[in-house]
């Protein structure tokens, strides 16, 4: 169904585990994109030309642009809702408490997405994060 194949181990729910941990750390570098460019947009400065800087530079990464990009311009058509980030990340955690695991930026990250449901985005696009981030959503 899907490609690549990854064989991640031999124990059940090894790959379950692999997608907690993959969208946990895609909700940090979400959340950190989001926050990072609504404070651009704060302090006056162009979100198009702020991300082309970003793209180029360290703090660049996948899926902050791919959502930051649609943002700037206002496309926030849902495509991966608010609250399947929100719950991916919470499971995350969750999955770290229980193996006492130190994920406090993954908590934090998890909590933004969660007050934003709060707030009634939940069916939104998981890129109105950065709307809602700078007062404007």
């Amino acid at each position: 169904m899907a490609s690549p194949v990854f064989r991640i181990g031999e124990r059940c729910g090894d790959g379950a585990r692999t997608k907690l941990v993959n969208n946990l750390l895609a909700t940090v570098n979400l959340a950190g994109a989001a926050e990072a460019m609504a404070l651009a947009a704060r302090a006056g400065l162009d979100p198009a030309m702020t991300l082309a800087g970003i793209e180029q530079s360290s703090g660049q990464s996948w899926i902050g642009s791919e959502r930051m990009r649609r943002a700037v311009i206002g496309d926030l058509a849902p495509r991966a809702h608010m609250a399947l980030l929100a719950k991916d990340s919470r499971l995350a955690v969750e999955m770290a408490g229980a193996i006492v695991a130190d994920v406090s930026l993954g908590r934090a990250a998890a909590a933004r997405f969660a007050a934003a449901c709060d707030a009634g985005l939940s069916s939104a696009d998981d890129a109105a994060l950065y709307d809602w981030l700078r007062g404007a959503g």
